[in-house]
């Protein structure tokens, strides 16, 4: 499951990476990735974040949980818990894209659209 999230974020230009993420996981691995947002109060800078899943079922499920290398205030989401990920204190938000997955079309249900209609909007809206 997670290679072909790999294979699908390097299709749009993504350099993600496959890591142990202990706990944090169906499988025990998240894929982490650098994002440069365009909107927000992050606006030009680069996001290292990961994203994990909750359930074993890609596409059906996307990613539930967004990690972030440090605890973040929004008001779209609570963080669920912190841990901590080569040398840093990752903080994890339930951030499923719930409000449109389940009506898309079997082909739309890939990472191009999670990243496009999910991931930037989220970033966006932090």
């Amino acid at each position: 499951m997670l290679e072909r999230v790999f294979q699908e974020l390097r299709a749009i230009g993504m350099e993600p990476r496959i890591v142990d993420f202990p706990g944090f996981s169906i499988s025990g691995q998240a894929i982490v990735l650098d994002i440069d947002v365009k909107h927000g109060r992050f606006k030009d800078k680069t996001v290292t974040l990961a994203l994990s899943f909750q359930e074993d079922a890609y596409p059906e499920y996307p990613p539930h949980f967004v990690h972030f290398k440090s605890s973040i205030s929004t008001p779209i989401a609570t963080r669920h818990s912190t841990h901590d990920f080569e040398g840093e204190n990752w903080s994890a938000y339930s951030l499923p894209p719930s409000d449109f997955w389940d009506g898309l079309k079997s082909s739309e249900k890939n990472m191009r659209t999670y990243y496009q209609r999910h991931l930037l909007r989220v970033l966006a809206r932090l």
